[in-house]
């Protein structure tokens, strides 16, 4: 193994833009946060050990914040050793697409009170099973962009 990836070097690691390099026009913050509180949906990447996963899960945005409930498993364990995530949400409007990430650490809710006052516990989900995980992920960053598609 390279003395760099022993030491936390990441070869493949850089900090990228999608409007820096494909000049795609960039959503405001104030874009990207509504189209996430929009969302019902969304996709959660983790990294453990061996490399990086995506889930889907419910969303709900609060204040600047993304919150998320979910079943044991090992999703769970993941975050606990690595809270570095990002979350992910697109859709479509009139003349194109649009994707929005949030890149943030992942904290596990465990005060009756917070979970309360953010309505987390009440979220609906997809998957019919018990998920009282409840993560709050607060944002290191937070991008988005809009692309038209040609006419066909």
């Amino acid at each position: 193994m390279d003395e760099r990836v022993e030491q936390g070097f990441n070869p493949y690691y850089r900090v990228r833009r999608f409007d820096d390099e494909a000049k795609l026009p960039a959503l405001t913050e104030a874009e990207c946060w509504e189209r996430l509180g929009e969302a019902e949906v969304a996709r959660l990447a983790v990294v453990d050990d061996g490399g990086a996963d995506i889930f889907p899960v419910n969303v709900l945005v609060r204040e600047g914040v993304v919150y998320f409930r979910s079943a044991p498993g090992g999703k769970i364990v993941d975050l606990t050793a690595h809270p570095g995530v990002a979350v992910e949400v697109d859709g479509r409007h009139a003349t194109g697409w649009w994707s929005v990430v949030v890149r943030g650490a992942a904290r596990r809710l465990n005060d009756d009170e917070e979970i309360e006052a953010v309505g987390i516990a009440a979220l609906p989900t997809l998957a019919p099973t018990n998920k009282w995980n409840y993560f709050a992920i607060t944002p290191t960053a937070v991008t988005g962009v809009h692309f038209d598609t040609a006419p066909s």
